[in-house]
C-alpha cells in the first residue's frame, strides 16, 4: 500500500477511520433531505495542477448554504475512510494500478435526531495501467527504481569478465567469474575498457534510474546526469529458477552504468552492447551478462563474457511484499549472535550495522521469549514466538501473521514511507497495532508501536528499530531502542 505525497496546497487527504462522532457536523435544526444536500454541494474534479479534468484524481467542493458535510468512501476491507469534512474542502482518490476507474464516495450530513442524510457520488478517475512483472521488477510498481553497483555480491565484484558457462543464471557469476572490479579505485585502473573517459559511473555511489516509460538515466555520486537512454525487455520468463536467464534487456547504446564490453578494443568489438541477458532479477538485485561480440549461441562454451551486478533498496514495497500473492518473513536466527528481538542503544550510523553496533541484549529462541512475557500485553505465549512463525505482506497493503502451523493470528495492514539519502534507515514501516511478530516495545508493559524504522532491508533480511516512546529525534543519543530481525521465508 503506497503513500503518495503531493505538493498541492489546495489538497489535503485525511485518511482516518470514519466515526461521525469525532466530527462536529453541526446537526441542523431539522432533518435535511438528500435533495437539499444535492442542490447545495458543488464538486469540481481536477488534475494535480488544479485544472479541470474528466479523469482527475483530485476534488474540491463547496456548499451553499454552508453545510457541515462529511465525505467518505470505503477501503478494500470495507472500512469507512474519511476524505474530508466541513462546509468546503478538498480530497483525492488515487487508486492503485489495475483498480476500477469508477470510484464512489459519499456525502453525509448529521441530523438533530442522530440520523444521517447521505448522497452518493460516482466519478471516473485516472488509474495507472497495470505494469508487466518485468517492469515492476526493473522500475517498481511506483514506476521508478534506483539501482547502484552491488558491492554486496560474492567477492564484491560489480563488473568484470567470466566464462560464458551456462547453468542457473542465479549462480552465473559465482560459477563463471574470472576477474572483477570491486571499487572505484579499481575502475580507475581500467581505462583501456572505458570508451568515454571517466565521467562518474565508476563511483560505487553512482546510480541508474529505470522508469516505467522505458527510459534510463544515470547519475554520478553528486547526482549529476551523466548518461541517458532507453530500454525494453524481451523474452521475459522467470518461472524456472534453474534457467540461464529470465529475459533480455534491450537498450540504446551506452545507456547503463559503465556500459562497456570488456576487452572490446583489443578484440575488435563495439564498446557498447545493446542487448544484455538478464540472468538474475529480483526486487533488489540484477545481474546482466553479455557474451563477447554478442555470440549468444555460444552458451556453455566458456568463452569470455562481461557481467554487471546491481542492487536496489529504493523499492521497499516490492522487496517487502513482491508483486503477486505476497512475501512471507520469519525470525532471523542467522543474524549476528542469533538475536531476533531485544534492546539496543539508539546509536545512529549505518543502519545495516545498527544491531551489531548497538545491541545490549536479545532473545535467540522461543524458550527465551517464554521468559520475557513481562514485555507482552497478554502475559502468555501466542505462537508468534516460534522461530517458524511468520508474517505475510501483500501488495494490497495487508499484513497477516501466522504461527508455525499456519494458523492465522491476526489481520493487519501496512504502508511504507520511503526515506531517501539517509544512512540510518531506508524507510518507515507503518502498521496497524500488533501486526508484526512479537510487536512489543521492550520494557513498556506491552506497548505495540505502529511506526518502525526499516534500518536494513534486502531481498533476504530485514531489521526494524523503534526508539523508546517513539523518540525518533533522539537518534545518536544512545537511548534504549527495540529491534526486530527477520529473514525471507
Amino acid at each position: 500500500m503506497k503513500k503518495i505525497y503531493l505538493a498541492l496546497p489546495l489538497l489535503a487527504l485525511a485518511m482516518t477511520a470514519c466515526d461521525p462522532s469525532k466530527f462536529d457536523l453541526g446537526s441542523p435544526d431539522g432533518n435535511t433531505s438528500t435533495s437539499t444536500i444535492e442542490s447545495a454541494i458543488t464538486i469540481n474534479q481536477v488534475d494535480a495542477d488544479g485544472n479541470p479534468a474528466a479523469d482527475g484524481n483530485y476534488f474540491t467542493y463547496t456548499t451553499s448554504p454552508a453545510l457541515p458535510v462529511q465525505i467518505f468512501n470505503y477501503n478494500s476491507e470495507g472500512k469507512e475512510v474519511t476524505l474530508a469534512h466541513g462546509p468546503n474542502g478538498s480530497f483525492s482518490i488515487v487508486p492503485k494500478r489495475g483498480q476500477d476507474p469508477s470510484q464512489t464516495f459519499y456525502v453525509r450530513l448529521a441530523n438533530h435526531d442522530g440520523s444521517m442524510s447521505e448522497i452518493t457520488k460516482t466519478y471516473n478517475v485516472y488509474v495507472p495501467t497495470e505494469l508487466p512483472q518485468e517492469i515492476k521488477l526493473l522500475a517498481s510498481d511506483a514506476g521508478q527504481k534506483v539501482w547502484k553497483w552491488n558491492t554486496e555480491a560474492i567477492d564484491g565484484v560489480v563488473w568484470g569478465n567470466m566464462g560464458y558457462c551456462g547453468g542457473a543464471g542465479a549462480d552465473a557469476v559465482a560459477s563463471g567469474k574470472w576477474w572483477g572490479v570491486t571499487s572505484e579505485e579499481e575502475f580507475l585502473t581500467q581505462a583501456q575498457h572505458c570508451a568515454d573517459g571517466y565521467i562518474g559511473d565508476e563511483s560505487m555511489d553512482a546510480t541508474m534510474v529505470f522508469n516505467e516509460d522505458g527510459s534510463i538515466k544515470c547519475y554520478d555520486a553528486e547526482g549529476k546526469l551523466i548518461r541517458e537512454g532507453t530500454y525494453s525487455v524481451e523474452n521475459f520468463d522467470n518461472s524456472d529458477p534453474t534457467a540461464w536467464k529470465v529475459g533480455d534487456l534491450m537498450t540504446s547504446a551506452g545507456a547503463i552504468l559503465w556500459p562497456y564490453q570488456i576487452n572490446w578494443a583489443s578484440n575488435g568489438f563495439s564498446a557498447y552492447p545493446t542487448q544484455f541477458e538478464i540472468v538474475y532479477l529480483t526486487a533488489d538485485k540484477m545481474t546482466l551478462v553479455y557474451p563477447d561480440g554478442g555470440a549468444f549461441d555460444g552458451l556453455g562454451s566458456w568463452g569470455e563474457a562481461t557481467f554487471w551486478q546491481f542492487k536496489s533498496n529504493s523499492d521497499v514495497e516490492g522487496i517487502l511484499a513482491g508483486f503477486g500473492e505476497g512475501n512471507s518473513w520469519t525470525w532471523n536466527p542467522d543474524a549476528l549472535d542469533g538475536v531476533i528481538w531485544g534492546n539496543m542503544g539508539y546509536c545512529g550510523g549505518p543502519g545495516a550495522n545498527a544491531v551489531a553496533s548497538g545491541k545490549w541484549w536479545g532473545v535467540t529462541s522461543e524458550e527465551e521469549f517464554a521468559g520475557q512475557l513481562q514485555h507482552s500485553n497478554t502475559g502468555a505465549l501466542t505462537g508468534e514466538e516460534s522461530l517458524d512463525a511468520y508474517m505475510t505482506f501483500t501488495p494490497e497493503g495487508q499484513l497477516k501473521k501466522f504461527d508455525a502451523s499456519g494458523k492465522q493470528l491476526n489481520d493487519g495492514t501496512f504502508s511504507v514511507d520511503l526515506v531517501e539519502g539517509n544512512e540510518w534507515k531506508v524507510a518507515n514501516l507503518n502498521t496497524s497495532a500488533g501486526a508484526i511478530l512479537w510487536p512489543f516495545e521492550i520494557n513498556s508493559g506491552g506497548n505495540m508501536p505502529t511506526t518502525f524504522e526499516v534500518v536494513d532491508l534486502t531481498g533476504d533480511k530485514m531489521t526494524l528499530v523503534y526508539p523508546d516512546g517513539g523518540a525518533f529525534d533522539g537518534l545518536g543519543g544512545w537511548g534504549e531502542a527495540t529491534f526486530w530481525q527477520f529473514k525471507k521465508k
